[in-house]
Order: structure tokens, then sequence, then C-alpha cells
């Protein structure tokens, strides 16, 4: 199975580059349920200009997920977003089950 924070690194960076297809496969339905209604609360918020930038905090599990912060900023602004995942093992692979902005 793969590393968690490497799994997460490649969503990260399937995000900011918006590879649908390699978003599709790293979500369990549940997830993929949230992402939909994340995309719309993203799309309303002022994006910043710049080389988009993400740090991946794997921070422990609480129950049977794993508990992954995803913050995104774009260089040289001071400004952030935050997205609070929750990743399962599936089958050997770590799936996104939840997802969500933290406030």
């Amino acid at each position: 199975m793969a590393d968690l924070k490497a799994s997460a690194e490649t969503f990260a960076n399937d995000l900011i580059n918006q590879n649908i297809a390699g978003l599709m496969m790293a979500f369990t339905p549940n997830g993929m349920g949230q992402a939909m209604a994340l995309q719309g609360q993203m799309a309303s918020q002022p994006q910043p200009q710049g080389k988009p930038t993400v740090t991946v905090n794997v921070n422990g599990q609480e129950d049977e997920d794993h508990l992954v912060d995803l913050v995104m900023s774009a260089e040289g602004s001071d400004q952030s977003t935050t997205i609070a995942t929750r990743w399962k093992d599936v089958a050997g692979a770590w799936k996104v089950d939840a997802i969500a902005l933290k406030a």
C-alpha cells in the first residue's frame, strides 16, 4: 500500500493541476459527494494570483480515519485556504472519504 503522505501529495497536485481523472480515483462515494459541494464553495471565494502551492499536513488518526490538511496558497500571497480531508484504507489504497473547508 502507498504511503498516506505520498497519496495526499499526489491528490494535492491533482487538485492544483485540475486533473479530474486523478481526483476521481482518489474519492470514496461519500468523499465524492462532499467534493462536489465543496467545489461550489471554492468557486465563490476569491482566488489568489500567482503560482499555486500546497502544503500537506498529516495530523494523525481519529478512529479509522486518517486526518490530512491541505494548505493551499499562491506564491507571494499571505492568504491561504485549508482543506481538511479524512482518508481511509480501501482495499489497500488510500481514499478521501470526507473533504471540507477548515474554519
